[in-house]
């Protein structure tokens, strides 16, 4: 499950993951990993950037990532994951990048698009 919303400073976060920490099957979850990306209006100040793997290693730096790729600012995406007896392997990766553009397109973020973040990821995957 990956919940995301517009945030203006990386001040918000904790009230935004205090919230979703409210909703009952959020409490449940095993893992909960998110990512966040401002982009301030003002120029020649940095991107905010943070992320958090939650127990999934990698993750945030995954989320992170896919933020970046997508052109998507000012927005933090988190995903939920319960542990249901069966491993994932890899395959785990592939769930929690789906359910977070999800997420984000169901949010408006998600700027660029699939054939163009593809293009992204294959060019840094072959250097």
């Amino acid at each position: 499950m990956a919940h995301s919303t517009r945030m203006t400073s990386s001040d918000d976060v904790p009230e935004f993951l205090d919230h979703l920490k409210q909703l009952p099957a959020v409490k449940r979850a095993t893992h909960c990993m998110y990512a966040y990306r401002v982009v301030p209006e003002t120029t020649g100040v940095a991107t905010l950037v943070g992320q958090n793997d939650g127990g999934e290693s990698g993750s945030g730096d995954r989320l992170s990532r896919l933020l970046e790729l997508s052109g998507c600012k000012n927005v933090i995406v988190v995903v939920s994951r319960w542990y249901g007896g069966v491993q994932l392997g890899s395959d785990r990766w592939k769930w929690i990048s789906l359910v977070a553009k999800d997420a984000l397109k169901e949010g408006g973020f998600f700027i660029v698009d699939e054939s163009k973040s593809k293009s992204s990821l294959n060019k840094k995957r072959s250097k």
